[in-house]
């Protein structure tokens, strides 16, 4: 074999395994997504965290390995038996929306491992395990026919409990807590608790009505004593005149000719001012 074919081999073998590494190292890039995080190990500890920003990088190092972990908002649904203070039993379903913290990836990931299938199951059972804890707290606090009219006490509590535990146990953002409609194992409870609100919402509308007669009446009341006394009527006079000058001084553009104000039938009391000069 001459030396010509040993160099055409030669270069030939060169540009294959120019193509091979090409494609090894073309494999082996790796970025990114918008709502996603990439953690890459070496030799199965953390190294570094590449956000979609930080653009694209390679794992073709032996050793080295990516993993992702999405950072988008998701939401766990978690049914939930709870009883009441006096021990009805009924079942109603929680929705917690919320996201991992970008800056708590390093610690959610050595915590729940590198398998994403892994992390969310083992984030679900733990995160349902807490709802149940909480939403069994809130509801205890409050009798059968009071819960109806207490629902938004009852998920104040159980967000304000959740928050901070989401937060330190599994690395999350909590961006909302949904509680369903209660549903209680007898329906005649049931019921019956949607009698006691219907009838408290009754007695405010009754009570609304009440206070605002009462407010009319001490209205009309102010009014006549103002009108029937002199003295008081000069000053709701000069009250009045007052409020003519400040409009008058930011300028009543839209009127023409004098302003007037005239005190019941009664012709002798009227006020008559320019409007300009």
């Amino acid at each position: 074999m001459t030396s010509s074919k040993y160099l055409i081999m030669g270069i030939a073998l060169v540009v294959v395994l120019g193509i091979v590494g090409s494609l090894v190292a073309f494999a082996n890039i790796d970025y990114a997504q918008e709502g996603t995080v990439k953690v890459v190990t070496y030799f199965g500890r953390i190294e570094r965290i590449y956000r979609p920003e930080d653009g694209w990088f390679t794992t073709i190092a032996p050793g080295r390995e990516s993993y992702e972990v999405t950072v988008r908002s998701f939401t766990e649904s978690a049914p939930v038996r709870v009883t009441s203070k006096d021990n009805a039993a009924l079942n109603v379903n929680i929705d917690v929306t919320a996201y991992t913290d970008p800056l708590k990836v390093e610690e959610y990931f050595r915590k729940y491992g590198p398998s994403p299938e892994e992390r969310h199951k083992r984030r679900g059972e733990i995160l349902k395990g807490l709802v149940q804890t909480e939403a069994r707290n809130a509801f205890a606090e409050f009798n059968a026919y009071e819960i109806y009219a207490n629902q938004e006490q009852i998920q104040k509590r159980i967000v304000e409990s959740l928050r901070p535990q989401i937060a330190n146990q599994l690395q999350l953002v909590t961006e909302s807590v949904q509680i369903g409609n209660p549903d209680f194992q007898d329906d005649r409870i049931e019921a019956a608790a949607s009698e006691v609100v219907a009838n408290e919402k009754q007695k405010q509308a009754e009570e609304a009505k009440l206070e605002a007669a009462k407010i009319a009446a001490q209205t009309k009341q102010i009014e006549a004593q103002t009108y029937a006394n002199p003295a008081l009527l000069d000053i709701k006079r000069l009250e009045m005149m007052l409020e003519i000058e400040r409009a008058r001084s930011e300028g009543v553009k839209s009127h023409q000719g004098p302003l007037t104000i005239m005190y019941g039938g009664t012709p002798n009391l009227q006020l008559q001012v320019p409007t300009g000069r």
